[in-house]
């Protein structure tokens, strides 16, 4: 038997145990399971590239090089900036256009749990509700390694995982940002939106598996 990947543990907690539960319920189960990969979240996608177990064991999730619009990545990034107010190391980010090496998304680590829900389950919907507050733009030479593309039906399980990993940037040196402090300066403009519908680019195999319904 193939070693589970944290999405298969997570979704075999939730499935004993998360039905008809909140955000924070899942939050803190997905807290306890992923504290192996807090400090060193390039470990999820590692072991989602030594996932090779039966078709019924492994989760659908796919590591890419280059990320396409409507889907659900999740990759380590480095920023280039020597001075930025804060920014997400390990962001999970929907993405909304390409263009060249850079590609403009919403990291939803970005928005506190129970707005994380609603606004993924709209996303799911094939509506577009996303905070101006959780937009970049990311270069794809500043990823570390692989992006891994989330399936469809993982992106719940995905918004709960805490790997977010926040800091600031003062004359190149990094510190440390408290998430807490991160949802409540991004809240203060969370009804500023970029509203639309989903789009969606496939790779051309397995195309169900992430554009979902």
């Amino acid at each position: 038997m193939s070693k589970k990947t944290l999405f298969e543990e997570l979704n075999e907690e939730v499935n004993l145990e998360g039905k008809g539960k909140s955000p924070f319920f899942y939050r803190r189960a997905f807290a306890r399971l992923s504290e192996k990969y807090k400090n060193d979240p390039q470990r999820i996608i590692l072991d989602e590239q030594k996932d090779n177990g039966s078709k019924e064991e492994t989760d659908k999730n796919v590591l890419r090089r280059i990320p396409k619009v409507g889907h659900l990545m999740m990759f380590e990034y480095e920023a280039s900036s020597k001075n930025l107010k804060y920014f997400d190391k390990n962001p999970l980010v929907y993405i909304i256009s390409t263009s060249g090496n850079s590609f403009t998304g919403s990291n939803l680590h970005y928005i506190d749990p129970p707005k994380r829900q609603i606004i993924t389950e709209n996303l799911m919907d094939g509506r577009l509700n996303l905070p101006y507050s959780s937009v970049s733009k990311y270069n794809i030479n500043q990823i570390k390694g692989l992006l891994l593309d989330v399936a469809f039906d993982e992106w719940i399980t995905a918004i709960n995982i805490p790997i977010e990993s926040f800091v600031s940037i003062k004359e190149g040196t990094e510190k440390s940002i408290l998430v807490t402090d991160v949802w409540k300066d991004t809240n203060k403009t969370f009804k500023k939106m970029l509203r639309g519908v989903r789009t969606y680019k496939g790779y051309g195999k397995n195309d169900l598996d992430f554009r979902g319904n």
